[in-house]
């Protein structure tokens, strides 16, 4: 999981700085926002589940479940405030962002041979 969050954090950044190139810094900030507002909630339930599969392994599917409905709802919410504080928002950079931020969660299982 961890490869997956560094992934998206990577993949935040590249973006940004692309964005940055196109569309200036308004861009690059809603780009590096929205990221951030995928992959922090996504780093938070890889870290929760590590720790609470090793105290109850046998309750993981539970532990899974209710962490991905959390982990969606804050990122839900955290693109909300997003949405709502910064004023000066770029659709496409949020867009693009999103899709790929997001989708780094198949690539990085594919990538990783644990």
């Amino acid at each position: 999981m961890r490869k997956i969050v560094y992934l998206q954090i990577f993949a935040t950044m590249v973006i940004a700085a692309f964005s940055a190139l196109l569309g200036g810094e308004d861009a690059a900030v809603s780009a590096l926002l929205s990221g951030l507002a995928c992959a922090l909630p996504n780093a938070l339930f890889a870290a929760n589940l590590g720790i609470f599969l090793k105290v109850s392994p046998e309750k993981a599917p539970v532990i899974f479940l209710i962490g991905e409905f959390i982990k969606i709802i804050a990122i839900a919410l955290l693109l909300c405030l997003v949405v709502v504080l910064y004023e000066d928002l770029i659709w496409p950079a949020v867009i693009i962002t999103i899709i790929v931020v997001l989708n780094c969660s198949f690539l990085g299982l594919l990538l990783t041979r644990e």
